[in-house]
């Protein structure tokens, strides 16, 4: 009888009550956590930070500002390869036009072609006839000071002709305004020459004579003949080397000459005084010994 009042054991093996519940077994209640574990469990899984983007977008700047860097770095390495007039610190565009040969004799045709075409009497008619010579063994005795230099070297010699009587200028009247606009076209020649031809040395441009005077008819037939014969007018030359117009070769060419070329009657005085301020002190008298070659130059 008494077993009869025992209740049966649960299927799942737990006890239970007297009524069939199962007798849970009720845990003591989990202690709170301490302050110090709390600020580790949230440091375990961080949120997003507040600035997050503020510290991508400054990452993301500095990035681009490198990148630019480095493409600047790169454009200038590469325009700057290859170019001998520009690591010779001579003015990248420093023309709109520049021959297409770069040799002497290709290079000075188209030279002596395009500057003479640009230069005019005040009718609009063409000024000079350019002739270039190019020389690969240039002599000249230069004097000046008392002392002689030769220097030799490739060359080019411009002759202005003007297509009067030894070569003197046909038509208009001459004047100082007139001589300074020859002046001004044979250092463009020059300038021209030395920037774009690279094995030239020497430039020497042969100025167009005086006009005759036409009351003495026998000395101007006898000048046409030989116009270095003593009772002939000087025979006036400009000589350069590279080292003479380097800094007009360092700044674009319409700082030196502007693009339209003046007439003698439309220069004026401040680009006249430019002009004598480049040429006067290279100016020369000229003569030429056969014989030997040489070309002499006399300071005047």
């Amino acid at each position: 009888m008494a077993r009869d009042l025992i209740p049966p054991p649960s299927p799942a093996g737990v006890p239970t009550t007297p009524g069939g519940v199962p007798n849970l077994i009720e845990l003591p209640p989990e202690p709170p956590r301490s302050g110090a574990e709390q600020p580790m469990q949230a440091a375990e899984n961080p949120g997003p930070s507040a600035f997050r983007n503020r510290f991508g977008f400054i990452l993301g700047s500095l990035a681009g500002v490198c990148v630019a860097a480095t493409l600047v770095l790169v454009a200038v390495v590469v325009s700057s390869t290859g170019d001998p007039a520009s690591e010779a610190g001579l003015a990248k565009n420093w023309s709109k036009w520049h021959p297409s040969d770069t040799s002497m004799e290709g290079g000075s045709a188209q030279i002596a072609d395009k500057v003479g075409k640009e230069y005019k009497h005040p009718n609009g008619k063409q000024l000079l006839l350019v002739e270039p010579n190019p020389i690969d063994h240039l002599n000249v005795a230069l004097r000046s000071g008392g002392s002689i230099s030769v220097l030799n070297g490739k060359g080019i010699v411009y002759q202005l002709n003007g297509l009067g009587p030894s070569g003197s200028i046909m038509g208009g009247t001459p004047s100082a305004e007139r001589l300074q606009v020859v002046q001004r076209e044979a250092l463009e020649l020059s300038l021209y020459t030395f920037r774009y031809l690279p094995d030239v040395e020497m430039v020497v441009t042969l100025l167009p004579p005086p006009p005759p005077d036409a009351t003495d008819s026998s000395t101007s037939a006898a000048c046409a003949l030989n116009p270095t014969a003593a009772e002939c007018p000087k025979q006036t030359a400009l000589f350069y080397r590279p080292g003479d117009l380097r800094q007009q070769l360092q700044v674009p060419l319409g700082v030196t000459v502007p693009a339209k070329a003046p007439t003698a009657d439309t220069l004026n005085a401040a680009e006249g005084k430019t002009i004598d301020s480049l040429t006067l002190s290279n100016k020369f008298i000229w003569s030429l010994q056969q014989d030997h070659g040489l070309l002499v130059l006399d300071r005047p």
